[in-house]
Formats: structure tokens, C-alpha cells, sequence
């Protein structure tokens, strides 16, 4: 009699003893396979469980879109679309600011705290807008010898061309008239320096009394630091406070622990009769231009300019900058830290500032061009340089 088995009740199916190797193989890969997918499975969930923790506690901007329950079909694959587009954006972003830093492995620190004594006390240059004076223009014609053909008006007339060789004009200069100039200066036997300080406006022409910190001293007396001297810019003739042009070697500039009108420098000066008066300059304005620049080095197109009105009290505040570099900074070669120092030469240069670099572009300028228009202001430090 068969006995049927219960409901429920596990059966054993009966194997040959031949299969039985067989069959223990394919039931040991069937646990193997079941194990590893279980793991898989695990995995997944972890991963899906703490995104969606994420979700729910983060605060960027979308993944609150990407919860359970929140956001279905075409809007979640939007939120999902944003998401990835700015985590692209931003790894774009770090590669570019890598580059940026591999171009350019340096950085500048600010420090906004720096003693006054650490920063020299600024050379300081007034120049008048016009580097011929109409009014001396008259007396010099009046002096000289005059070439063959030439007459007093016509030189007048023509005299404003010296301002060709000081700073950018509103016209170019016809060859002629410099010819008639240049005839006119080897006549009377006058350099271009020696004109331009005939007929520009010097020292004495416009600075009438001068205080330091509170004190009247001598304008154009002999002093180590606190004198006016006659200088030379891109203006034309000029007159500078400060400015030690000849200075060799590592001597310290003058440096003041006070700063204010109680402590700084102030100086009176007169407009007339020049004001209003010339045709040779960039800049057809009564008053006078100030430039500010380091008291070692000569006043360049790039020194901080201010212009002077006339019969007007004027203050100009100095904030003055100070950049070095760091031995990290200097060890790096010139492509990588993208600068020029002084020892970048040789023989190295002790002081290579912004004047510097101007004279130095300026002087291979003439080497590689002969008959480059050299302003007569830089043929001295040119000529030192060659």
C-alpha cells in the first residue's frame, strides 16, 4: 500500500549513486550564486538607503526633489538632469582653478597692517601741462640767431614741436618744421634739454614758499632729503621734491614717522604768469600735474597722477604699497612665477622697479630700431644703460 505524503511534508528526490558527484557540483554553484547576489542585493540597498538619508537631511539645493515619495517620472529625471550638471560644472571648475595654479604657482598676500617707517617718504613731481611757455617762447626768439630763410614768427610758430620729444601729442609732427627747429637749435648751439628748460617751466618759475611739518625751510637749498630740484619726466621740465637720481649702492631713502599737513609737506606756489599759456602739451589745462613715485626712480607714465587747480588749496593722501617676494617666490623660474626681478639680470639689478622696466623696454627699442624718436627725458639713463 502506497502512503501518500502529507501536505507540506519536505520529500527527498532520490538521485543515482552514478549522478551523485554531478549533483553535488551543481548545488554547490547554486549556494554560490545565491550568496553572491545576496551581497549585491545588500550593497544596493546600503547605498540606496543612505542616498535617500541624504536627501532627506541635505541642504543642497534639488536633492530635497530627489526623495522617496517626493518627485516622479519626467520631473525627478529633470532634478536629477540639474544635479549632475552642476557637479560636472563643478569639476570643470577645480580643473580650471588647477591650471590657473599650475600657470601660475604664486600667490599675493594682503597685510593691511605695516609700520609707517617700513615705507620711504615718496618722491614727489610737479610738472606744468605745457613744455613750452608761450610766454618764454617770445623772450628766446628774441636771443638767438636765426638760420637763413627763417624768421621770428615763423620759429615762434614752430617752437611748440619740442613738445614731440616730452609726451604724446594731439597732431604728428611735420618733417619740416622739425627740421627748422633742428637748424635752430645747432645754430645757437642748444641741445633739446637745454631748450625745453629755456622754455618750460622750472623750479623757481612757480614755488614760492615750503613747510615741513608745520616749519618753513629754504625751497632750493642743499639739503640731504628736504629740497626742490630740477627735474626731467615725460611732461617736459619739472621740479621734484625727494628724488635722488644719482643714488648708488644701498643707501636707505628718507623715511618720517608722522604724516598728515601737520607732518607731511606743504608748498605754495603761483599759476601766472603761465596760466593759460602754451600750445605744446597733451593736456590743455590750467594748474599744474603731480606725480608720485619712489624717491630713487624717475617719474614714468605709470606714477600716480593728480592734477593741481589753481587757486584752490588741494591735499593729495598717499597710500603707499610695498610688494616683495618671498624665497619660494624667487626660486621659482621666471616662466612660473610670471615676473622679473632684479636678479633675473646679469649683473643683477639691486632696485628693478616699474622705472626700470620702461627704461629697460625703451632701450631695446633702440637697439633694434635706429631711428627711434627717443623723449630727450630718458636719453641720459639710456645712454648710463647702453
Amino acid at each position: 500500500m502506497n502512503i501518500l505524503p502529507a501536505p507540506g511534508t519536505f520529500q527527498p528526490k532520490p538521485v543515482r549513486v552514478s549522478q551523485l558527484p554531478r549533483y553535488r557540483n551543481r548545488q554547490q554553484n547554486r549556494t554560490t550564486f545565491g550568496k553572491v547576489k545576496g551581497i549585491g542585493q545588500l550593497v544596493w540597498d546600503a547605498v540606496r538607503d543612505t542616498f535617500y538619508d541624504f536627501a532627506s537631511m541635505s541642504k543642497i539645493h534639488g536633492m530635497y526633489y530627489l526623495q522617496r515619495q517626493v518627485t516622479t517620472g519626467f520631473v525627478r529625471l529633470l532634478w536629477i538632469a540639474i544635479i549632475v550638471a552642476f557637479f560636472v560644472f563643478g569639476i570643470v571648475l577645480i580643473y580650471l582653478l588647477w591650471q590657473k595654479f599650475v600657470d601660475s604657482p604664486t600667490r599675493m598676500t594682503i597685510a593691511s597692517e605695516m609700520k609707517i617707517v617700513q615705507v620711504p617718504f615718496p618722491g614727489i613731481t610737479l610738472c606744468h601741462p605745457q613744455s613750452v611757455v608761450d610766454y618764454k617762447a617770445e623772450r628766446f626768439v628774441e636771443k638767438i640767431k636765426l638760420p637763413l630763410g627763417a624768421t621770428k614768427e615763423s620759429v615762434l610758430k614752430n617752437l611748440h614741436s619740442l613738445g614731440y620729444f616730452t609726451e604724446h601729442q594731439w597732431t604728428f609732427p611735420r618733417p619740416q618744421d622739425l627740421r627748422m627747429i633742428d637748424n635752430v637749435l645747432q645754430l645757437n648751439n642748444y641741445t633739446i634739454e637745454q631748450a625745453i628748460d629755456e622754455l618750460g617751466m622750472i623750479c623757481e618759475d612757480f614755488i614760492l614758499v615750503c613747510y615741513w611739518a608745520g616749519k618753513q625751510f629754504p625751497c632750493f637749498a642743499k639739503h640731504a632729503f628736504l629740497g626742490w630740484i630740477g627735474s626731467t619726466s615725460h611732461y617736459g621740465a619739472c621740479c621734484s621734491f625727494n628724488y635722488h637720481p644719482n643714488v648708488r649702492g644701498n643707501k636707505d631713502p628718507f623715511v618720517v614717522n608722522t604724516y598728515g599737513m601737520h607732518g607731511g609737506l606743504s608748498v605754495i606756489g603761483t599759476g601766472y604768469p603761465q596760466a593759460s599759456d602754451g600750445k605744446s602739451g597733451a593736456l590743455y589745462s590750467e594748474g599744474f600735474m603731480l606725480m608720485i613715485h619712489h624717491p630713487h626712480d624717475f617719474a614714468v607714465e605709470a606714477s600716480p597722477l593728480t592734477l593741481i587747480r589753481l587757486g584752490k588749496e588741494t591735499f593729495v593722501n598717499v597710500l603707499p604699497t610695498d610688494s616683495r617676494c618671498s624665497e619660494q617666490v624667487l626660486a621659482l623660474p621666471q616662466s612660473k612665477r610670471d615676473c622679473i626681478v632684479g636678479s633675473d639680470f646679469s649683473p643683477p639689478i639691486e632696485s628693478y622697479r616699474q622705472p626700470a622696466c620702461t627704461l629697460e623696454c625703451l632701450r631695446n627699442e633702440v637697439h633694434r630700431n635706429k631711428y627711434l624718436t627717443v623723449k630727450y627725458a630718458m636719453q641720459r639713463r639710456i645712454i648710463e644703460r647702453l
